[in-house]
C-alpha cells in the first residue's frame, strides 16, 4: 500500500513520475492512492489548482469525495480500485471539506467492496511486473486497465442517482449532474429555494452524484439520462464532467437526446455568434470558470432552468430571498459595506518574521511557500516564480 499527497503546484512537479508510475501499475494485494490538495480559489497558492485535468491527461482515474465520511470511504475504494485495475487512483482533496468536522463511521469493515463480474480481466493481470515492455504498458492501460476501473466504479455504485421523478404523469424532465463540493452547493441551493424531495420529484428533477469524475463511466450516465430533455452540469471550475457527458451522448438519435448546459447556455462556449451590434462573442457565462461558484449562483441558475417548465411561486419566493441577500453583501455608495480584513500574516514565533526583513537598499524575489506573504508586507520583496524557479530571477539580475 501507498499514498502520496501534494497540493496543486506539487501535483504538476510530479507530472513524470505519475506518467511512469501509472503506465507500471499498482501492486496485486496493494494499491496506490494519489491525494491531491486543489485551491480553486488560490486561498494558499500562487495560481487557483484544478488538479482533474492534470490526472486526466496521465490517465489517472479521479475520485471526488464530498465530505468526510467519503473521505475516508473513497480512500479504501480507492486503493480497492487501484488494486484491481492496475492504476494508480487519484483522490481530490478540497479544503472545503477537509477543513471541517463530521460524525463519521471508522469501521473499516463496514464498507463492503464489491468485485466487478462483468469484465474480464485479460490473461497475466493488470498490475504491476518485470520486467515490462514500455509499449505493453501503454496497451495495458488504454485497452484494459481503465475500462476495470470503469467496472469498479459501477460494481460500486459510486456514481448514483440520488433524487427521481417517480411521480405518476410527472416524468423527469431536468436533470442535474454534479460531484464534490459541488454536489453539496446543489443540495443547499434545493434548501434555500425550498425544493425538498418530493417537490423535485413533482417538477421532474433527476439528480446524479459522481463520485468517479475521470473516466466518466457511461452506463450510469446512459440511465441518468434517458427521457430527459435537459442536463445541467453543475462542476467547479474548468469543465471535466461536461465535456465527457457530451461526448458519451453525442451518437444517441436526435429525438431522445437531452440538450446539455452548464458552463454556458444553449450557445455554447466555442460557437461565435453575432451579439446585434456587429461583433461576435461565445455563449453567456451560467456557471463561470474562474473563481469559485457560490450557492446562490447555483440556486440562481436551477430556477432559471426549472421556470421554462415548471411555475412555482414558492421557488420565486425564496430565489428572491437568496438574491437579495447577495446585494447586501455588496457595497454602494450610498450604503457601504466595510467588512473587516485581517491580513494573513506568519505565524507567531516563526522565524519567517525576522528572516524575511530586506536589509537597507536591498531587495527581495519571493517564491512558493510561506514566505510568499511578503510580497503584501512592505518588505521590498516582489513578483514570485513558481516552484523550483526562485533563483532564476537572480540569474538575470547578477550582471548588474
Amino acid at each position: 500500500f501507498a499514498m502520496w499527497y501534494g497540493k496543486g503546484p506539487g501535483v504538476d512537479r510530479c507530472g513524470d513520475v505519475f506518467h511512469h508510475a501509472n503506465a507500471a501499475g499498482s501492486a496485486e494485494h496493494g494499491g496506490v492512492l494519489v491525494i491531491a490538495g486543489d485551491d480553486h480559489n488560490a486561498k494558499s497558492s500562487t495560481l487557483p489548482h484544478q488538479t482533474d485535468h492534470f490526472f486526466k491527461a496521465i490517465m489517472m482515474p479521479v475520485l471526488y469525495p464530498a465530505n468526510v465520511q467519503e473521505y475516508l470511504d473513497y480512500g479504501l475504494h480507492g486503493w480497492a480500485m487501484s488494486r484491481y485495475s492496475g492504476c494508480w487512483v487519484a483522490l481530490k482533496a478540497l479544503a472545503d471539506t477537509v477543513e471541517t468536522s463530521a460524525s463519521v463511521d471508522i469501521d473499516p469493515l463496514a464498507l463492503q467492496i464489491v468485485t466487478p463480474t462483468d469484465f474480464e480481466l485479460p490473461e497475466g493481470g493488470l498490475n504491476i511486473r518485470w520486467p515490462d515492455d514500455r509499449h505493453e504498458q501503454e496497451r495495458r492501460l488504454l485497452h484494459h486497465k481503465l475500462y476495470a476501473a470503469l467496472a469498479y466504479a459501477r460494481a460500486n455504485n459510486l456514481n448514483r442517482i440520488v433524487i427521481d421523478s417517480n411521480t405518476p404523469g410527472t416524468p423527469a424532465r431536468l436533470g442535474i449532474i454534479t460531484a464534490g463540493k459541488s454536489y453539496l452547493d446543489v443540495r443547499q441551493a434545493f434548501d434555500d429555494l425550498g425544493i425538498d424531495e418530493a417537490l423535485a420529484a413533482e417538477i421532474g428533477i433527476r439528480l446524479y452524484k459522481v463520485g468517479l469524475v475521470w473516466p466518466l463511466e457511461s452506463e450510469g450516465v446512459r440511465q441518468f439520462a434517458e427521457g430527459l430533455e435537459e442536463i445541467l452540469v453543475i462542476e467547479e471550475k474548468r469543465q471535466l464532467i461536461e465535456y465527457q457527458l457530451k461526448e458519451e451522448l453525442y451518437n444517441w438519435r436526435e429525438d431522445v437526446r437531452p440538450r446539455v448546459i452548464g458552463k454556458f447556455d444553449e450557445k455554447g462556449e466555442w460557437g461565435l455568434l453575432p451579439d446585434g451590434q456587429g461583433h461576435v462573442s461565445h455563449g453567456d457565462w451560467l456557471l463561470p470558470a474562474a473563481g469559485e461558484l457560490s450557492v446562490a449562483q447555483i440556486a440562481s441558475v436551477i430556477a432559471q432552468r426549472i421556470d421554462r417548465f415548471f411555475t412555482s411561486p414558492r421557488i420565486k419566493e425564496r430565489l428572491a430571498l437568496v438574491e437579495a441577500k447577495q446585494r447586501a453583501m455588496l457595497p454602494t455608495a450610498l450604503s457601504p459595506i466595510i467588512l473587516a480584513q485581517r491580513t494573513p500574516t506568519f505565524c507567531s514565533g516563526c522565524p519567517h518574521n525576522t528572516s524575511t526583513r530586506v536589509p537597507e537598499g536591498s531587495r527581495a524575489v519571493a517564491g512558493i511557500g510561506c514566505h510568499y506573504m511578503v510580497t503584501w508586507m512592505d518588505r521590498k520583496t516582489a513578483t514570485f516564480t513558481h516552484m523550483g524557479g526562485e533563483g532564476v530571477p537572480w540569474v538575470g539580475q547578477a550582471p548588474f
